[in-house]
C-alpha cells in the first residue's frame, strides 16, 4: 500500500509555501480530499490547480489521480506518522508508543524502497574491491554496526570512527571501490566533503539519508531513504537511526545471501573464533 504520509515526510523540504498549505489541508481532510476533483480540491485548500498538480509530482506521483488513490488508502488517524507521548500516561502506554513509532518508521522506510535501487546496491557491494562505511555523530554508530555485520562476509570492508581518518581513507578510494555514507540530514558539510572525495576518486556511493532531495542525495549512485518524524520527546534523528540500522542490515543480508558457500565459510569461521572467547 502506498504511504502518503511517508512520501510527504521525505519530500517536505522541497515544497513551496503554497504546497505546504495544501499538505496541511490534505493531512486534516485526507478522506474528503480523496473524493475531490483537482479543481474542487484547489478551491477547498485555497491554492491553484497548478499547485495541486506540482505537489503531486513533487511527492513522486505521476499525476493528481495517483495522489487521490494514495489519499484514499491512507489510514484516517491524524496528521502524524508517529504518536506524541503524553507525560501523564503510564510507563507501559509510553513504551507502547515508543515501539509503535519505531515500527512506523520501519514500515514507512520499507515502503520507500524500490527493487532497482536494491539490486544496484547489492551488485556494487559484491563487485567492490573495498567497501568503506562512513558516518558522523549518531550516523557513525550506524556505520560501526554495518562494519560489525559486514565483517561476517567475504567482502573487504573498512571503517574509521575519526573524521580525519575517514577523509584519509576516502582519498585512497578508486573506481573499483564503494562507499556507504550515512547522514540523517544529507546537508552536513563534513559528510558532503567525504561524498565529494568519493565522487572525485570515481568510487561508487551508496547514500543512506532522511532527505531524498538533499545535497548528499544528489551525489549518490544509489539512494536509500530512512523515513522519520520528530516528536516533542524524541528527535527525528533518533527515529531515523532505527531505520538506518535496518537499511544497513538489509544490505548485509542481501549481499550475504549472494555470497553463497564462500560467505557461509567466513561466517562459520567467525563464529568459531568468537566462540573460543566464551568461558566453557
Amino acid at each position: 500500500m502506498d504511504n502518503f504520509a511517508a512520501r510527504l515526510q521525505m519530500n517536505r523540504e522541497r515544497l513551496s509555501v503554497k504546497e505546504l498549505q495544501l499538505a496541511a489541508f490534505l493531512q486534516a481532510h485526507q478522506q474528503r480530499a480523496s473524493s475531490l476533483t483537482i479543481s474542487a480540491l484547489s478551491t477547498a485548500a485555497g491554492v491553484s490547480t497548478a499547485t495541486v498538480s506540482r505537489f503531486a509530482k513533487n511527492l513522486g506521483y505521476v499525476n493528481y489521480a495517483g495522489l487521490r488513490v494514495a489519499l484514499g488508502q491512507a489510514p484516517v488517524n491524524g496528521a502524524s506518522l508517529f504518536e506524541e507521548i503524553d507525560p501523564g500516561e503510564s510507563p507501559l502506554a509510553m513504551a507502547d508508543k515508543v515501539f509503535a513509532a519505531n515500527i512506523n518508521a520501519l514500515q514507512a522506510t520499507v515502503n520507500s524502497l524500490d527493487a532497482t535501487s536494491l539490486a544496484t546496491a547489492v551488485d556494487l557491494l559484491l563487485g567492490a574491491r573495498f567497501i568503506d562505511l562512513y558516518g558522523l555523530g549518531g550516523s557513525n554508530i550506524v556505520a560501526l554496526d554495518g562494519y560489525h555485520k559486514f565483517l561476517r562476509t567475504p567482502l573487504e570492508v573498512r571503517y574509521a570512527a575519526d573524521y580525519h581518518m575517514q577523509l584519509m581513507a576516502a582519498t585512497r578510494l578508486t573506481k573499483r571501490d564503494v562507499a556507504v555514507l550515512i547522514s540523517h540530514t544529507g546537508e552536513d558539510k563534513d559528510a558532503l566533503a567525504l561524498a565529494q572525495i568519493c565522487h572525485d576518486r570515481g568510487a561508487k556511493l551508496i547514500v543512506i539519508t532522511g532527505s531524498a532531495h538533499s545535497a548528499l542525495a544528489k551525489l549518490a549512485n544509489v539512494l536509500l531513504v530512512s523515513v522519520a518524524e520528530e516528536t516533542a520527546y524524541r528527535s527525528e534523528a533518533l527515529h531515523a537511526m532505527i531505520a538506518q540500522i535496518t537499511l544497513v542490515d538489509m544490505l548485509f543480508t542481501l549481499t550475504s545471501v549472494r555470497t553463497g558457500q564462500q560467505g557461509a565459510k567466513v561466517l562459520a569461521a567467525m563464529r568459531d573464533t568468537i566462540g573460543q572467547t566464551r568461558q566453557r
